[in-house]
């Protein structure tokens, strides 16, 4: 793409007064860099950051810093004038259009370090992505949605009759244990990854290096999310440290002394410099304070802390320090007996870009802004008023969250809906496994709860809340309407995708080749490739399209929806999670960005050749080995090129894993791939980059893969990040029964000119009839790859008793 000159102007004039400093005499001293690294760097970064003469007077500020650990006041407010100086030197469209958003300021600004001889990692000691999402997951779009059915399940099978008051009241019992358990829960998580994953390593390269190896996967299939029977008085925290305890004991009971006292000094030296960071980075007694660029995490004192629950538009602020089970239900039933009253919705305030709030909530009226405020003290909130509508037709999540849910500044809202419990999370606090999981938790506390409450009679107490009753006062409506709303988003669902057939195909692949190591993800992206390059739309919705394009009113959307249909054949550069808690746990998790080498392998065209011979070679009647060795040439080359693309996308995920490049050598090069998947493979060390991958990325696919035996998980929608170009979330989910679940939210530019033009179910339905298209040629390509990979003359000659 040919940038517009204002843009090429500013970088030009970024990179000349950058230059100037960087190839000073104090910078080179500074710098670990040569002259042409640091003249690399300023072209770098003059590009992603055309930001005038900032970028040189902050390169200048760090150079003279004497201290090698910058404060982190001081990187906030570097990295505040780095944005400013892009906003001053962009217009709007160009702003919003090429400027690639915080990621690309942070990796701008790393650079800077590099060139001040200062090292990036201690100015973002909570690691790359918790400083990036504070930046740059802010809006109500970066939120990620779990839903559960276990509770009402629960209650049906064991025929537990529950009032509406004590179903309240267990659900706030399970917020208030929550967060009085939650550091105690943060102390479990990282003890687990970090035990594990200190006993692997120190095992390397030893006889006992083996059966250390799937422990964590092993770990993983026992790790309870409830009390068992056995429990006894141990509360959940308690009784989950125990089982790993003895998992561990009888894991390691073979270890060596010597490796035993390594592994215990380096787990005692991490408890000591990780742990209580740890716990207070991802706690979430927390409040968020929006600021123009970044989101600040301000603490709740636990003894000032409230459960927010929403009923008929009031919001009910229990306290959280005194969990008193009586007091609590007695509440319960005063909230459900209230009268009703008269009350404006916040959720319009939820729904406005989040750099946008600090100076409209100076605007809003003293009242309104006294309820907002009043709020900042809940960090969980639950919403009962889905209950009134629990008979109507499921609808999609991202259409389910969208309730009363504050403003957006707490960590949790928890959705009943009669049937099931969804949890809404803001990504600052959560990622999608330990989301995933705390669902869980408090899903099996609130039932602890609800038979406490069944088998135990209601004794006398008095109720304790505070209300809050939001009400707009003269110019708040106005102001509220006129402010900068977040991406419009169309949603999908889909539920149709063969599970059965893939694994199927995975043993295929098995029985075939060791070397065709796909997993079901890889396959789920592989295909999103060819699903690109292949999609058909709805013939019915384009014609209704084309009626809108011809419409004064609607003329725009029309159009604009075409275009995207049009440009819908695009391969996309798609960012993958990749948990990285694992072997880091406040690292959180690691960015791929992959994208499908499609045309350089001929995918597409090599799995169509490969079904045309294999099609001729069936048909043939008289002499057949001609029409077997041309399909035999073409299979043998797919299924090679399918292998290395597997090998490829391994070792990226290995190497982000790990958050470091790892040089070439230790990558083992397979002669069987094709030339260009070994230029890929070689390159990927060098590639890399957490917030390089970030800036790259155009849609997210977030796999949260098959949820524990047992689980009650069953739908989950993912979160997009603020940047305009992230175009399309994938969320999937495997539940217990073997069902996946595939989600899309649809944020594409004409999603908004929809919905403005008052079409938005017409939005809706291309974002349905795209994810539908996805999962039908899904598994016609299964299908047709289960076709390729068994067919062999030889197997036919046995089938047949040729």
């Amino acid at each position: 793409m040919q940038l517009p000159s204002p843009y090429v102007q500013a970088s030009i004039k970024t990179a000349d007064n950058l230059r100037t400093i960087a190839q000073s005499a104090l910078i080179r001293d500074l710098s670990c860099l040569s002259l042409p690294q640091i003249n690399q760097v300023v072209e770098q970064v003059a590009h992603m950051l055309p930001a005038g003469n900032v970028p040189g007077v902050i390169l200048n500020g760090l150079a003279r810093l004497p201290e090698r650990h910058l404060p982190p006041e001081r990187t906030k407010r570097d990295l505040h004038m780095l944005f400013a100086g892009v906003e001053s030197f962009l217009d709007k469209a160009m702003y919003t259009t090429l400027f690639a958003g915080p990621a690309a300021v942070i990796w701008g600004y790393q650079n800077l370090l590099k060139l001040a001889g200062k090292d990036p990692q201690d100015a973002f000691p909570d690691g790359t992505w918790q400083f990036y999402i504070e930046y740059a997951l802010r809006d109500d779009t970066a939120r990620h949605t779990n839903e559960s059915h276990g509770f009402q399940t629960a209650l049906d099978h064991y025929r537990i009759p529950l009032s509406p008051a004590d179903r309240l009241a267990a659900w706030t019992m399970a917020a208030i244990y929550t967060l009085n358990q939650y550091p105690h829960l943060l102390n479990n998580e990282w003890r687990e990854r970090t035990y594990l994953s200190l006993l692997k390593d120190i095992a390397t390269g030893t006889p006992f290096a083996a059966q250390f190896t799937k422990i964590s996967r092993e770990w993983d299939n026992k790790r309870p999310y409830g009390r068992g029977a056995e429990a006894g008085a141990m509360d959940y925290p308690t009784y989950r440290q125990d089982l790993f305890d003895r998992f561990l004991r009888q894991a390691s009971r073979d270890l060596p002394d010597d490796l035993r006292e390594i592994w215990q000094r380096r787990i005692l030296e991490k408890e000591q410099s990780e742990l209580p960071a740890y716990q207070q980075q991802m706690s979430i007694l927390a409040t968020l304070e929006p600021g123009p660029y970044n989101e600040e995490r301000v603490p709740i004192p636990l003894q000032d802390a409230r459960i927010g629950i929403i009923y008929q538009g009031i919001y009910w602020l229990v306290p959280a320090n005194q969990p008193d089970p009586e007091q609590v239900r007695a509440t319960a039933a005063a909230i459900l007996a209230a009268r009703r009253e008269t009350v404006d919705p916040l959720t319009v305030v939820a729904g406005i870009r989040r750099a946008a709030l600090p100076g409209l909530l100076k605007k809003l009226s003293a009242p309104l802004r006294g309820s907002i405020d009043a709020l900042r003290s809940a960090p969980i909130l639950i919403n009962i008023d889905g209950l009134q509508a629990q008979s109507h037709p499921a609808r999609p999540l991202a259409r389910t969250r969208q309730v009363e849910r504050g403003i957006g500044s707490h960590p949790i809202t928890i959705l009943d809906l009669g049937k099931t419990i969804a949890f809404d999370q803001s990504h600052i606090f959560f990622d999608g496994t330990w989301g995933a999981a705390l669902a869980e938790i408090m899903t099996n506390e609130a039932l602890s709860w609800a038979v406490y409450f069944h088998q135990t009679p209601a004794s006398p107490a008095h109720p304790v809340f505070q209300t809050v009753t939001p009400r707009y006062q003269r110019g708040d409506q106005e102001l509220l309407n006129t402010a900068p709303k977040v991406t419009a988003e169309a949603c999908a669902e889909n539920e149709s995708a063969n599970l059965k057939a893939i694994l199927a195909l995975r043993k295929l692949f098995k029985q075939r080749s060791d070397l065709i190591q796909l997993t079901v993800n890889d396959l789920l992206i592989l295909f999103r490739a060819f699903h690109a390059a292949t999609y058909q739309p709805n013939p019915e919705i384009v014609l209704e399209l084309q009626a809108l394009s011809t419409r004064p009113d609607t003329s725009e959307a029309g159009k604009a929806a075409l275009a995207a249909l049009a440009g819908a054949r695009d391969n996309p550069a798609v960012l993958i999670p990749i948990d990285a808690s694992q072997n880091a746990p406040r690292e959180r998790l690691y960015p791929l960005n992959f994208e499908v080498p499609l045309s350089e392998l001929d995918l597409v065209g090599l799995h169509q050749r490969c079904l045309v011979a294999l099609d001729d070679y069936r048909r043939e009647q008289s002499e057949r080995s001609a029409a077997y060795q041309s399909f035999d040439q073409l299979q043998r080359r797919y299924l090679a090129t399918l292998a290395g693309f597997g090998s490829v996308l391994s070792k990226a995920k290995e190497i982000a894993l790990r958050g470091e490049s790892a040089s070439v050598g230790t990558i083992k090069m397979l002669a069987y791939m094709p030339p260009s998947l070994q230029r890929m493979l070689d390159e990927i060390p060098g590639r890399v980059d957490v917030l390089n991958d970030l800036v790259k990325g155009r849609e997210v696919y977030s796999n949260v893969g098959a949820v524990a035996p047992g689980s009650t998980l069953v739908r989950f929608i993912t979160a997009k990040d603020d940047n305009e170009k992230k175009t399309l979330a994938w969320g999937v989910l495997t539940d217990a029964s073997g069902i996946m679940r595939i989600s899309l939210r649809d944020f594409r530019s004409h999603v908004g000119l929809l919905f403005a033009a008052g079409c938005g179910r017409i939005a809706d339905r291309l974002a349905q009839d795209y994810l539908d298209a996805y999962v039908r040629g899904l598994n016609l390509f299964v299908r047709e790859l289960q076709r390729i990979t068994m067919a062999s003359r030889e197997t036919r000659l046995v089938n047949r008793g040729e």
